[in-house]
């Protein structure tokens, strides 16, 4: 039985056949035309979308962009590929109208047009509010660390400079002691002293260095850099230690779509709650906004200023226990009397203010109340007692309560924003990495991630043809 046979290299059309025939109506590429094709790209600031009059005529901004749309889409982010595929793939020379620019036009188009994507991102998920894929009754906001392109080992901080700077103080006193040593016992063996200062004079040049390392440091007020990448920071990763940005993102609950993001430099999620829900309040255009994170965004004074704004905040409370052993009575066995504003202990004496100490306020018991006690032995080994209250401890009640009422918000959250960082991680980044360059250039690569990620849920909602009548 004989193969299928193609047809024949040589074999010559009357009728050749058009690229766009080749192309299905309901293919990717037909979409991503019709998205940029309706973008104002002036309005959103790309360079170059405006053609001077005179010179040599530069590349529409409209086509470099779809095709790094495109590459995303297929986990393409290199310039040089991109250039190749221009080259070889049938739906890139659809797309683009066979244009074939080389990869440094390519990569000067994103790293110059870095708030452009930004402002992409924000024109696509007002689309989407329109199309009604984001409704924004509930939104949930997640961080996850996403690597650098620099090294681990380019790290320097205060605490290894200052590690480093002892062992060579160390090294240094020995052989300095070691030269005293021979010059009061004659019967030793001759020391080359001229090996001796040469290695003194490296590591005292080398310990200099490392002062003026943590001089400057301590001028920038600074407490880590890397050499290569001086914007990312050493962050605990789940693999470990890694050098990284923090990405948050603020997802809808309705598709999965992410309404806002951002790249930080903050190691923790601690001050992430209030600028991310209210960047996400300006984008919706809502007042009022219902918003869930974890437990790593428990933070009182945010707490606060989401009451203010109109932001109903659900997140698990996560704080110190404010006692010495777990067997003592805790912070919520004493009774809080707002009215004088001191605590009362189980044993019915009270607690008046002490002090306030970096937003925290203390109160402490009488030494002589707690010294003659009966229940002392159950409260503190301590000659008293003290109690600890954040400056914001009201909406740390009021969040708790909240989350007593409603405890399937952790595993909502949980369903909403941990989909799409699954996706940019594994479908776009493949390892999780940038990458371009300094906060900048990472903040352009996750532009056009999301533009990407949005893009592709918003068909599979959707699908194809729908997409293409909304965008028309």
């Amino acid at each position: 039985m004989a193969y299928i046979q193609g047809e024949s290299r040589n074999q010559t059309s009357l009728f050749p056949v058009s690229i766009d025939e080749v192309i299905p109506e309901d293919h990717l590429v037909r979409v991503i035309d019709a998205y940029v094709s309706r973008l104002d790209l002036r309005v959103l600031g790309f360079d170059k979308a405006i053609p001077k009059g005179n010179g040599r005529p530069p590349y529409n901004p409209a086509d470099l962009l779809k095709l790094y749309i495109y590459g995303y889409f297929q986990r393409i982010r290199s310039s040089r590929r991109l250039e190749a595929e221009c080259q070889r793939n049938i739906e890139v020379m659809w797309l683009l109208n066979r244009l074939a620019p080389d990869f440094k036009t390519i990569a000067d188009f994103r790293k110059d047009n870095a708030t452009a994507f930004s402002a992409t991102c924000r024109a696509f998920v007002q689309f989407c509010r329109t199309a009604g894929l984001v409704k924004g009754d509930l939104v949930a906001i997640d961080g996850s660390k996403f690597k650098a392109v620099a090294s681990a080992r380019r790290h320097i901080s205060t605490k290894h400079l200052k590690r480093d700077q002892e062992k060579l103080d160390r090294r240094i006193a020995k052989y300095l002691e070691d030269l005293d040593c021979a010059d009061r016992d004659e019967n030793e063996e001759v020391v080359d002293r001229s090996a001796v200062k040469t290695v003194l004079a490296k590591l005292t040049a080398k310990r200099d260095d490392y002062l003026t390392c943590q001089a400057l440091m301590d001028e920038l007020q600074i407490t880590q850099f890397i050499s290569t990448e001086s914007d990312a920071r050493m962050m605990r990763a789940p693999q470990g230690m890694a050098v990284a940005y923090n990405v948050q993102t603020a997802v809808d609950a309705e598709n999965s779509l992410i309404v806002h993001h951002e790249v930080t430099q903050e190691g923790d999620d601690r001050k992430q709650l209030e600028p991310m829900a209210k960047a996400t309040q300006e984008v919706l255009e809502q007042p009022n906004l219902t918003v869930t994170a974890d437990a790593g965004y428990s933070n009182g004074e945010h707490f606060q200023a989401c009451d203010d704004a109109g932001i109903t905040a659900y997140v698990p409370i996560n704080r110190g226990n404010n006692i010495e052993d777990p067997t003592f009575f805790g912070r919520d066995d004493f009774n809080y009397d707002q009215q004088n504003d001191r605590y009362q202990c189980p044993a019915g004496r009270f607690l008046p203010l002490l002090q306030l100490n970096k937003g925290q306020r203390i109160y402490r018991a009488n030494a002589n109340d707690c010294g003659s006690c009966p229940l002392k032995h159950r409260c503190t080994k301590s000659r008293y007692r003290s109690i600890k209250r954040h400056v914001h401890e009201e909406a740390f009640e009021r969040m708790k309560q909240r989350m007593q009422a409603h405890p399937e918000m952790v595993d909502a959250r949980r369903s909403i924003v941990e989909h799409p960082f699954g996706n940019l991680k594994q479908w776009i980044y493949g390892n999780g990495r940038f990458l371009l360059r300094q906060l900048k250039g990472a903040r352009t690569e996750m532009a056009l991630a999301i533009n990407a990620y949005n893009l592709k849920r918003a068909i599979n909602v959707l699908g194809v043809r729908r997409m293409i009548e909304l965008l028309a």
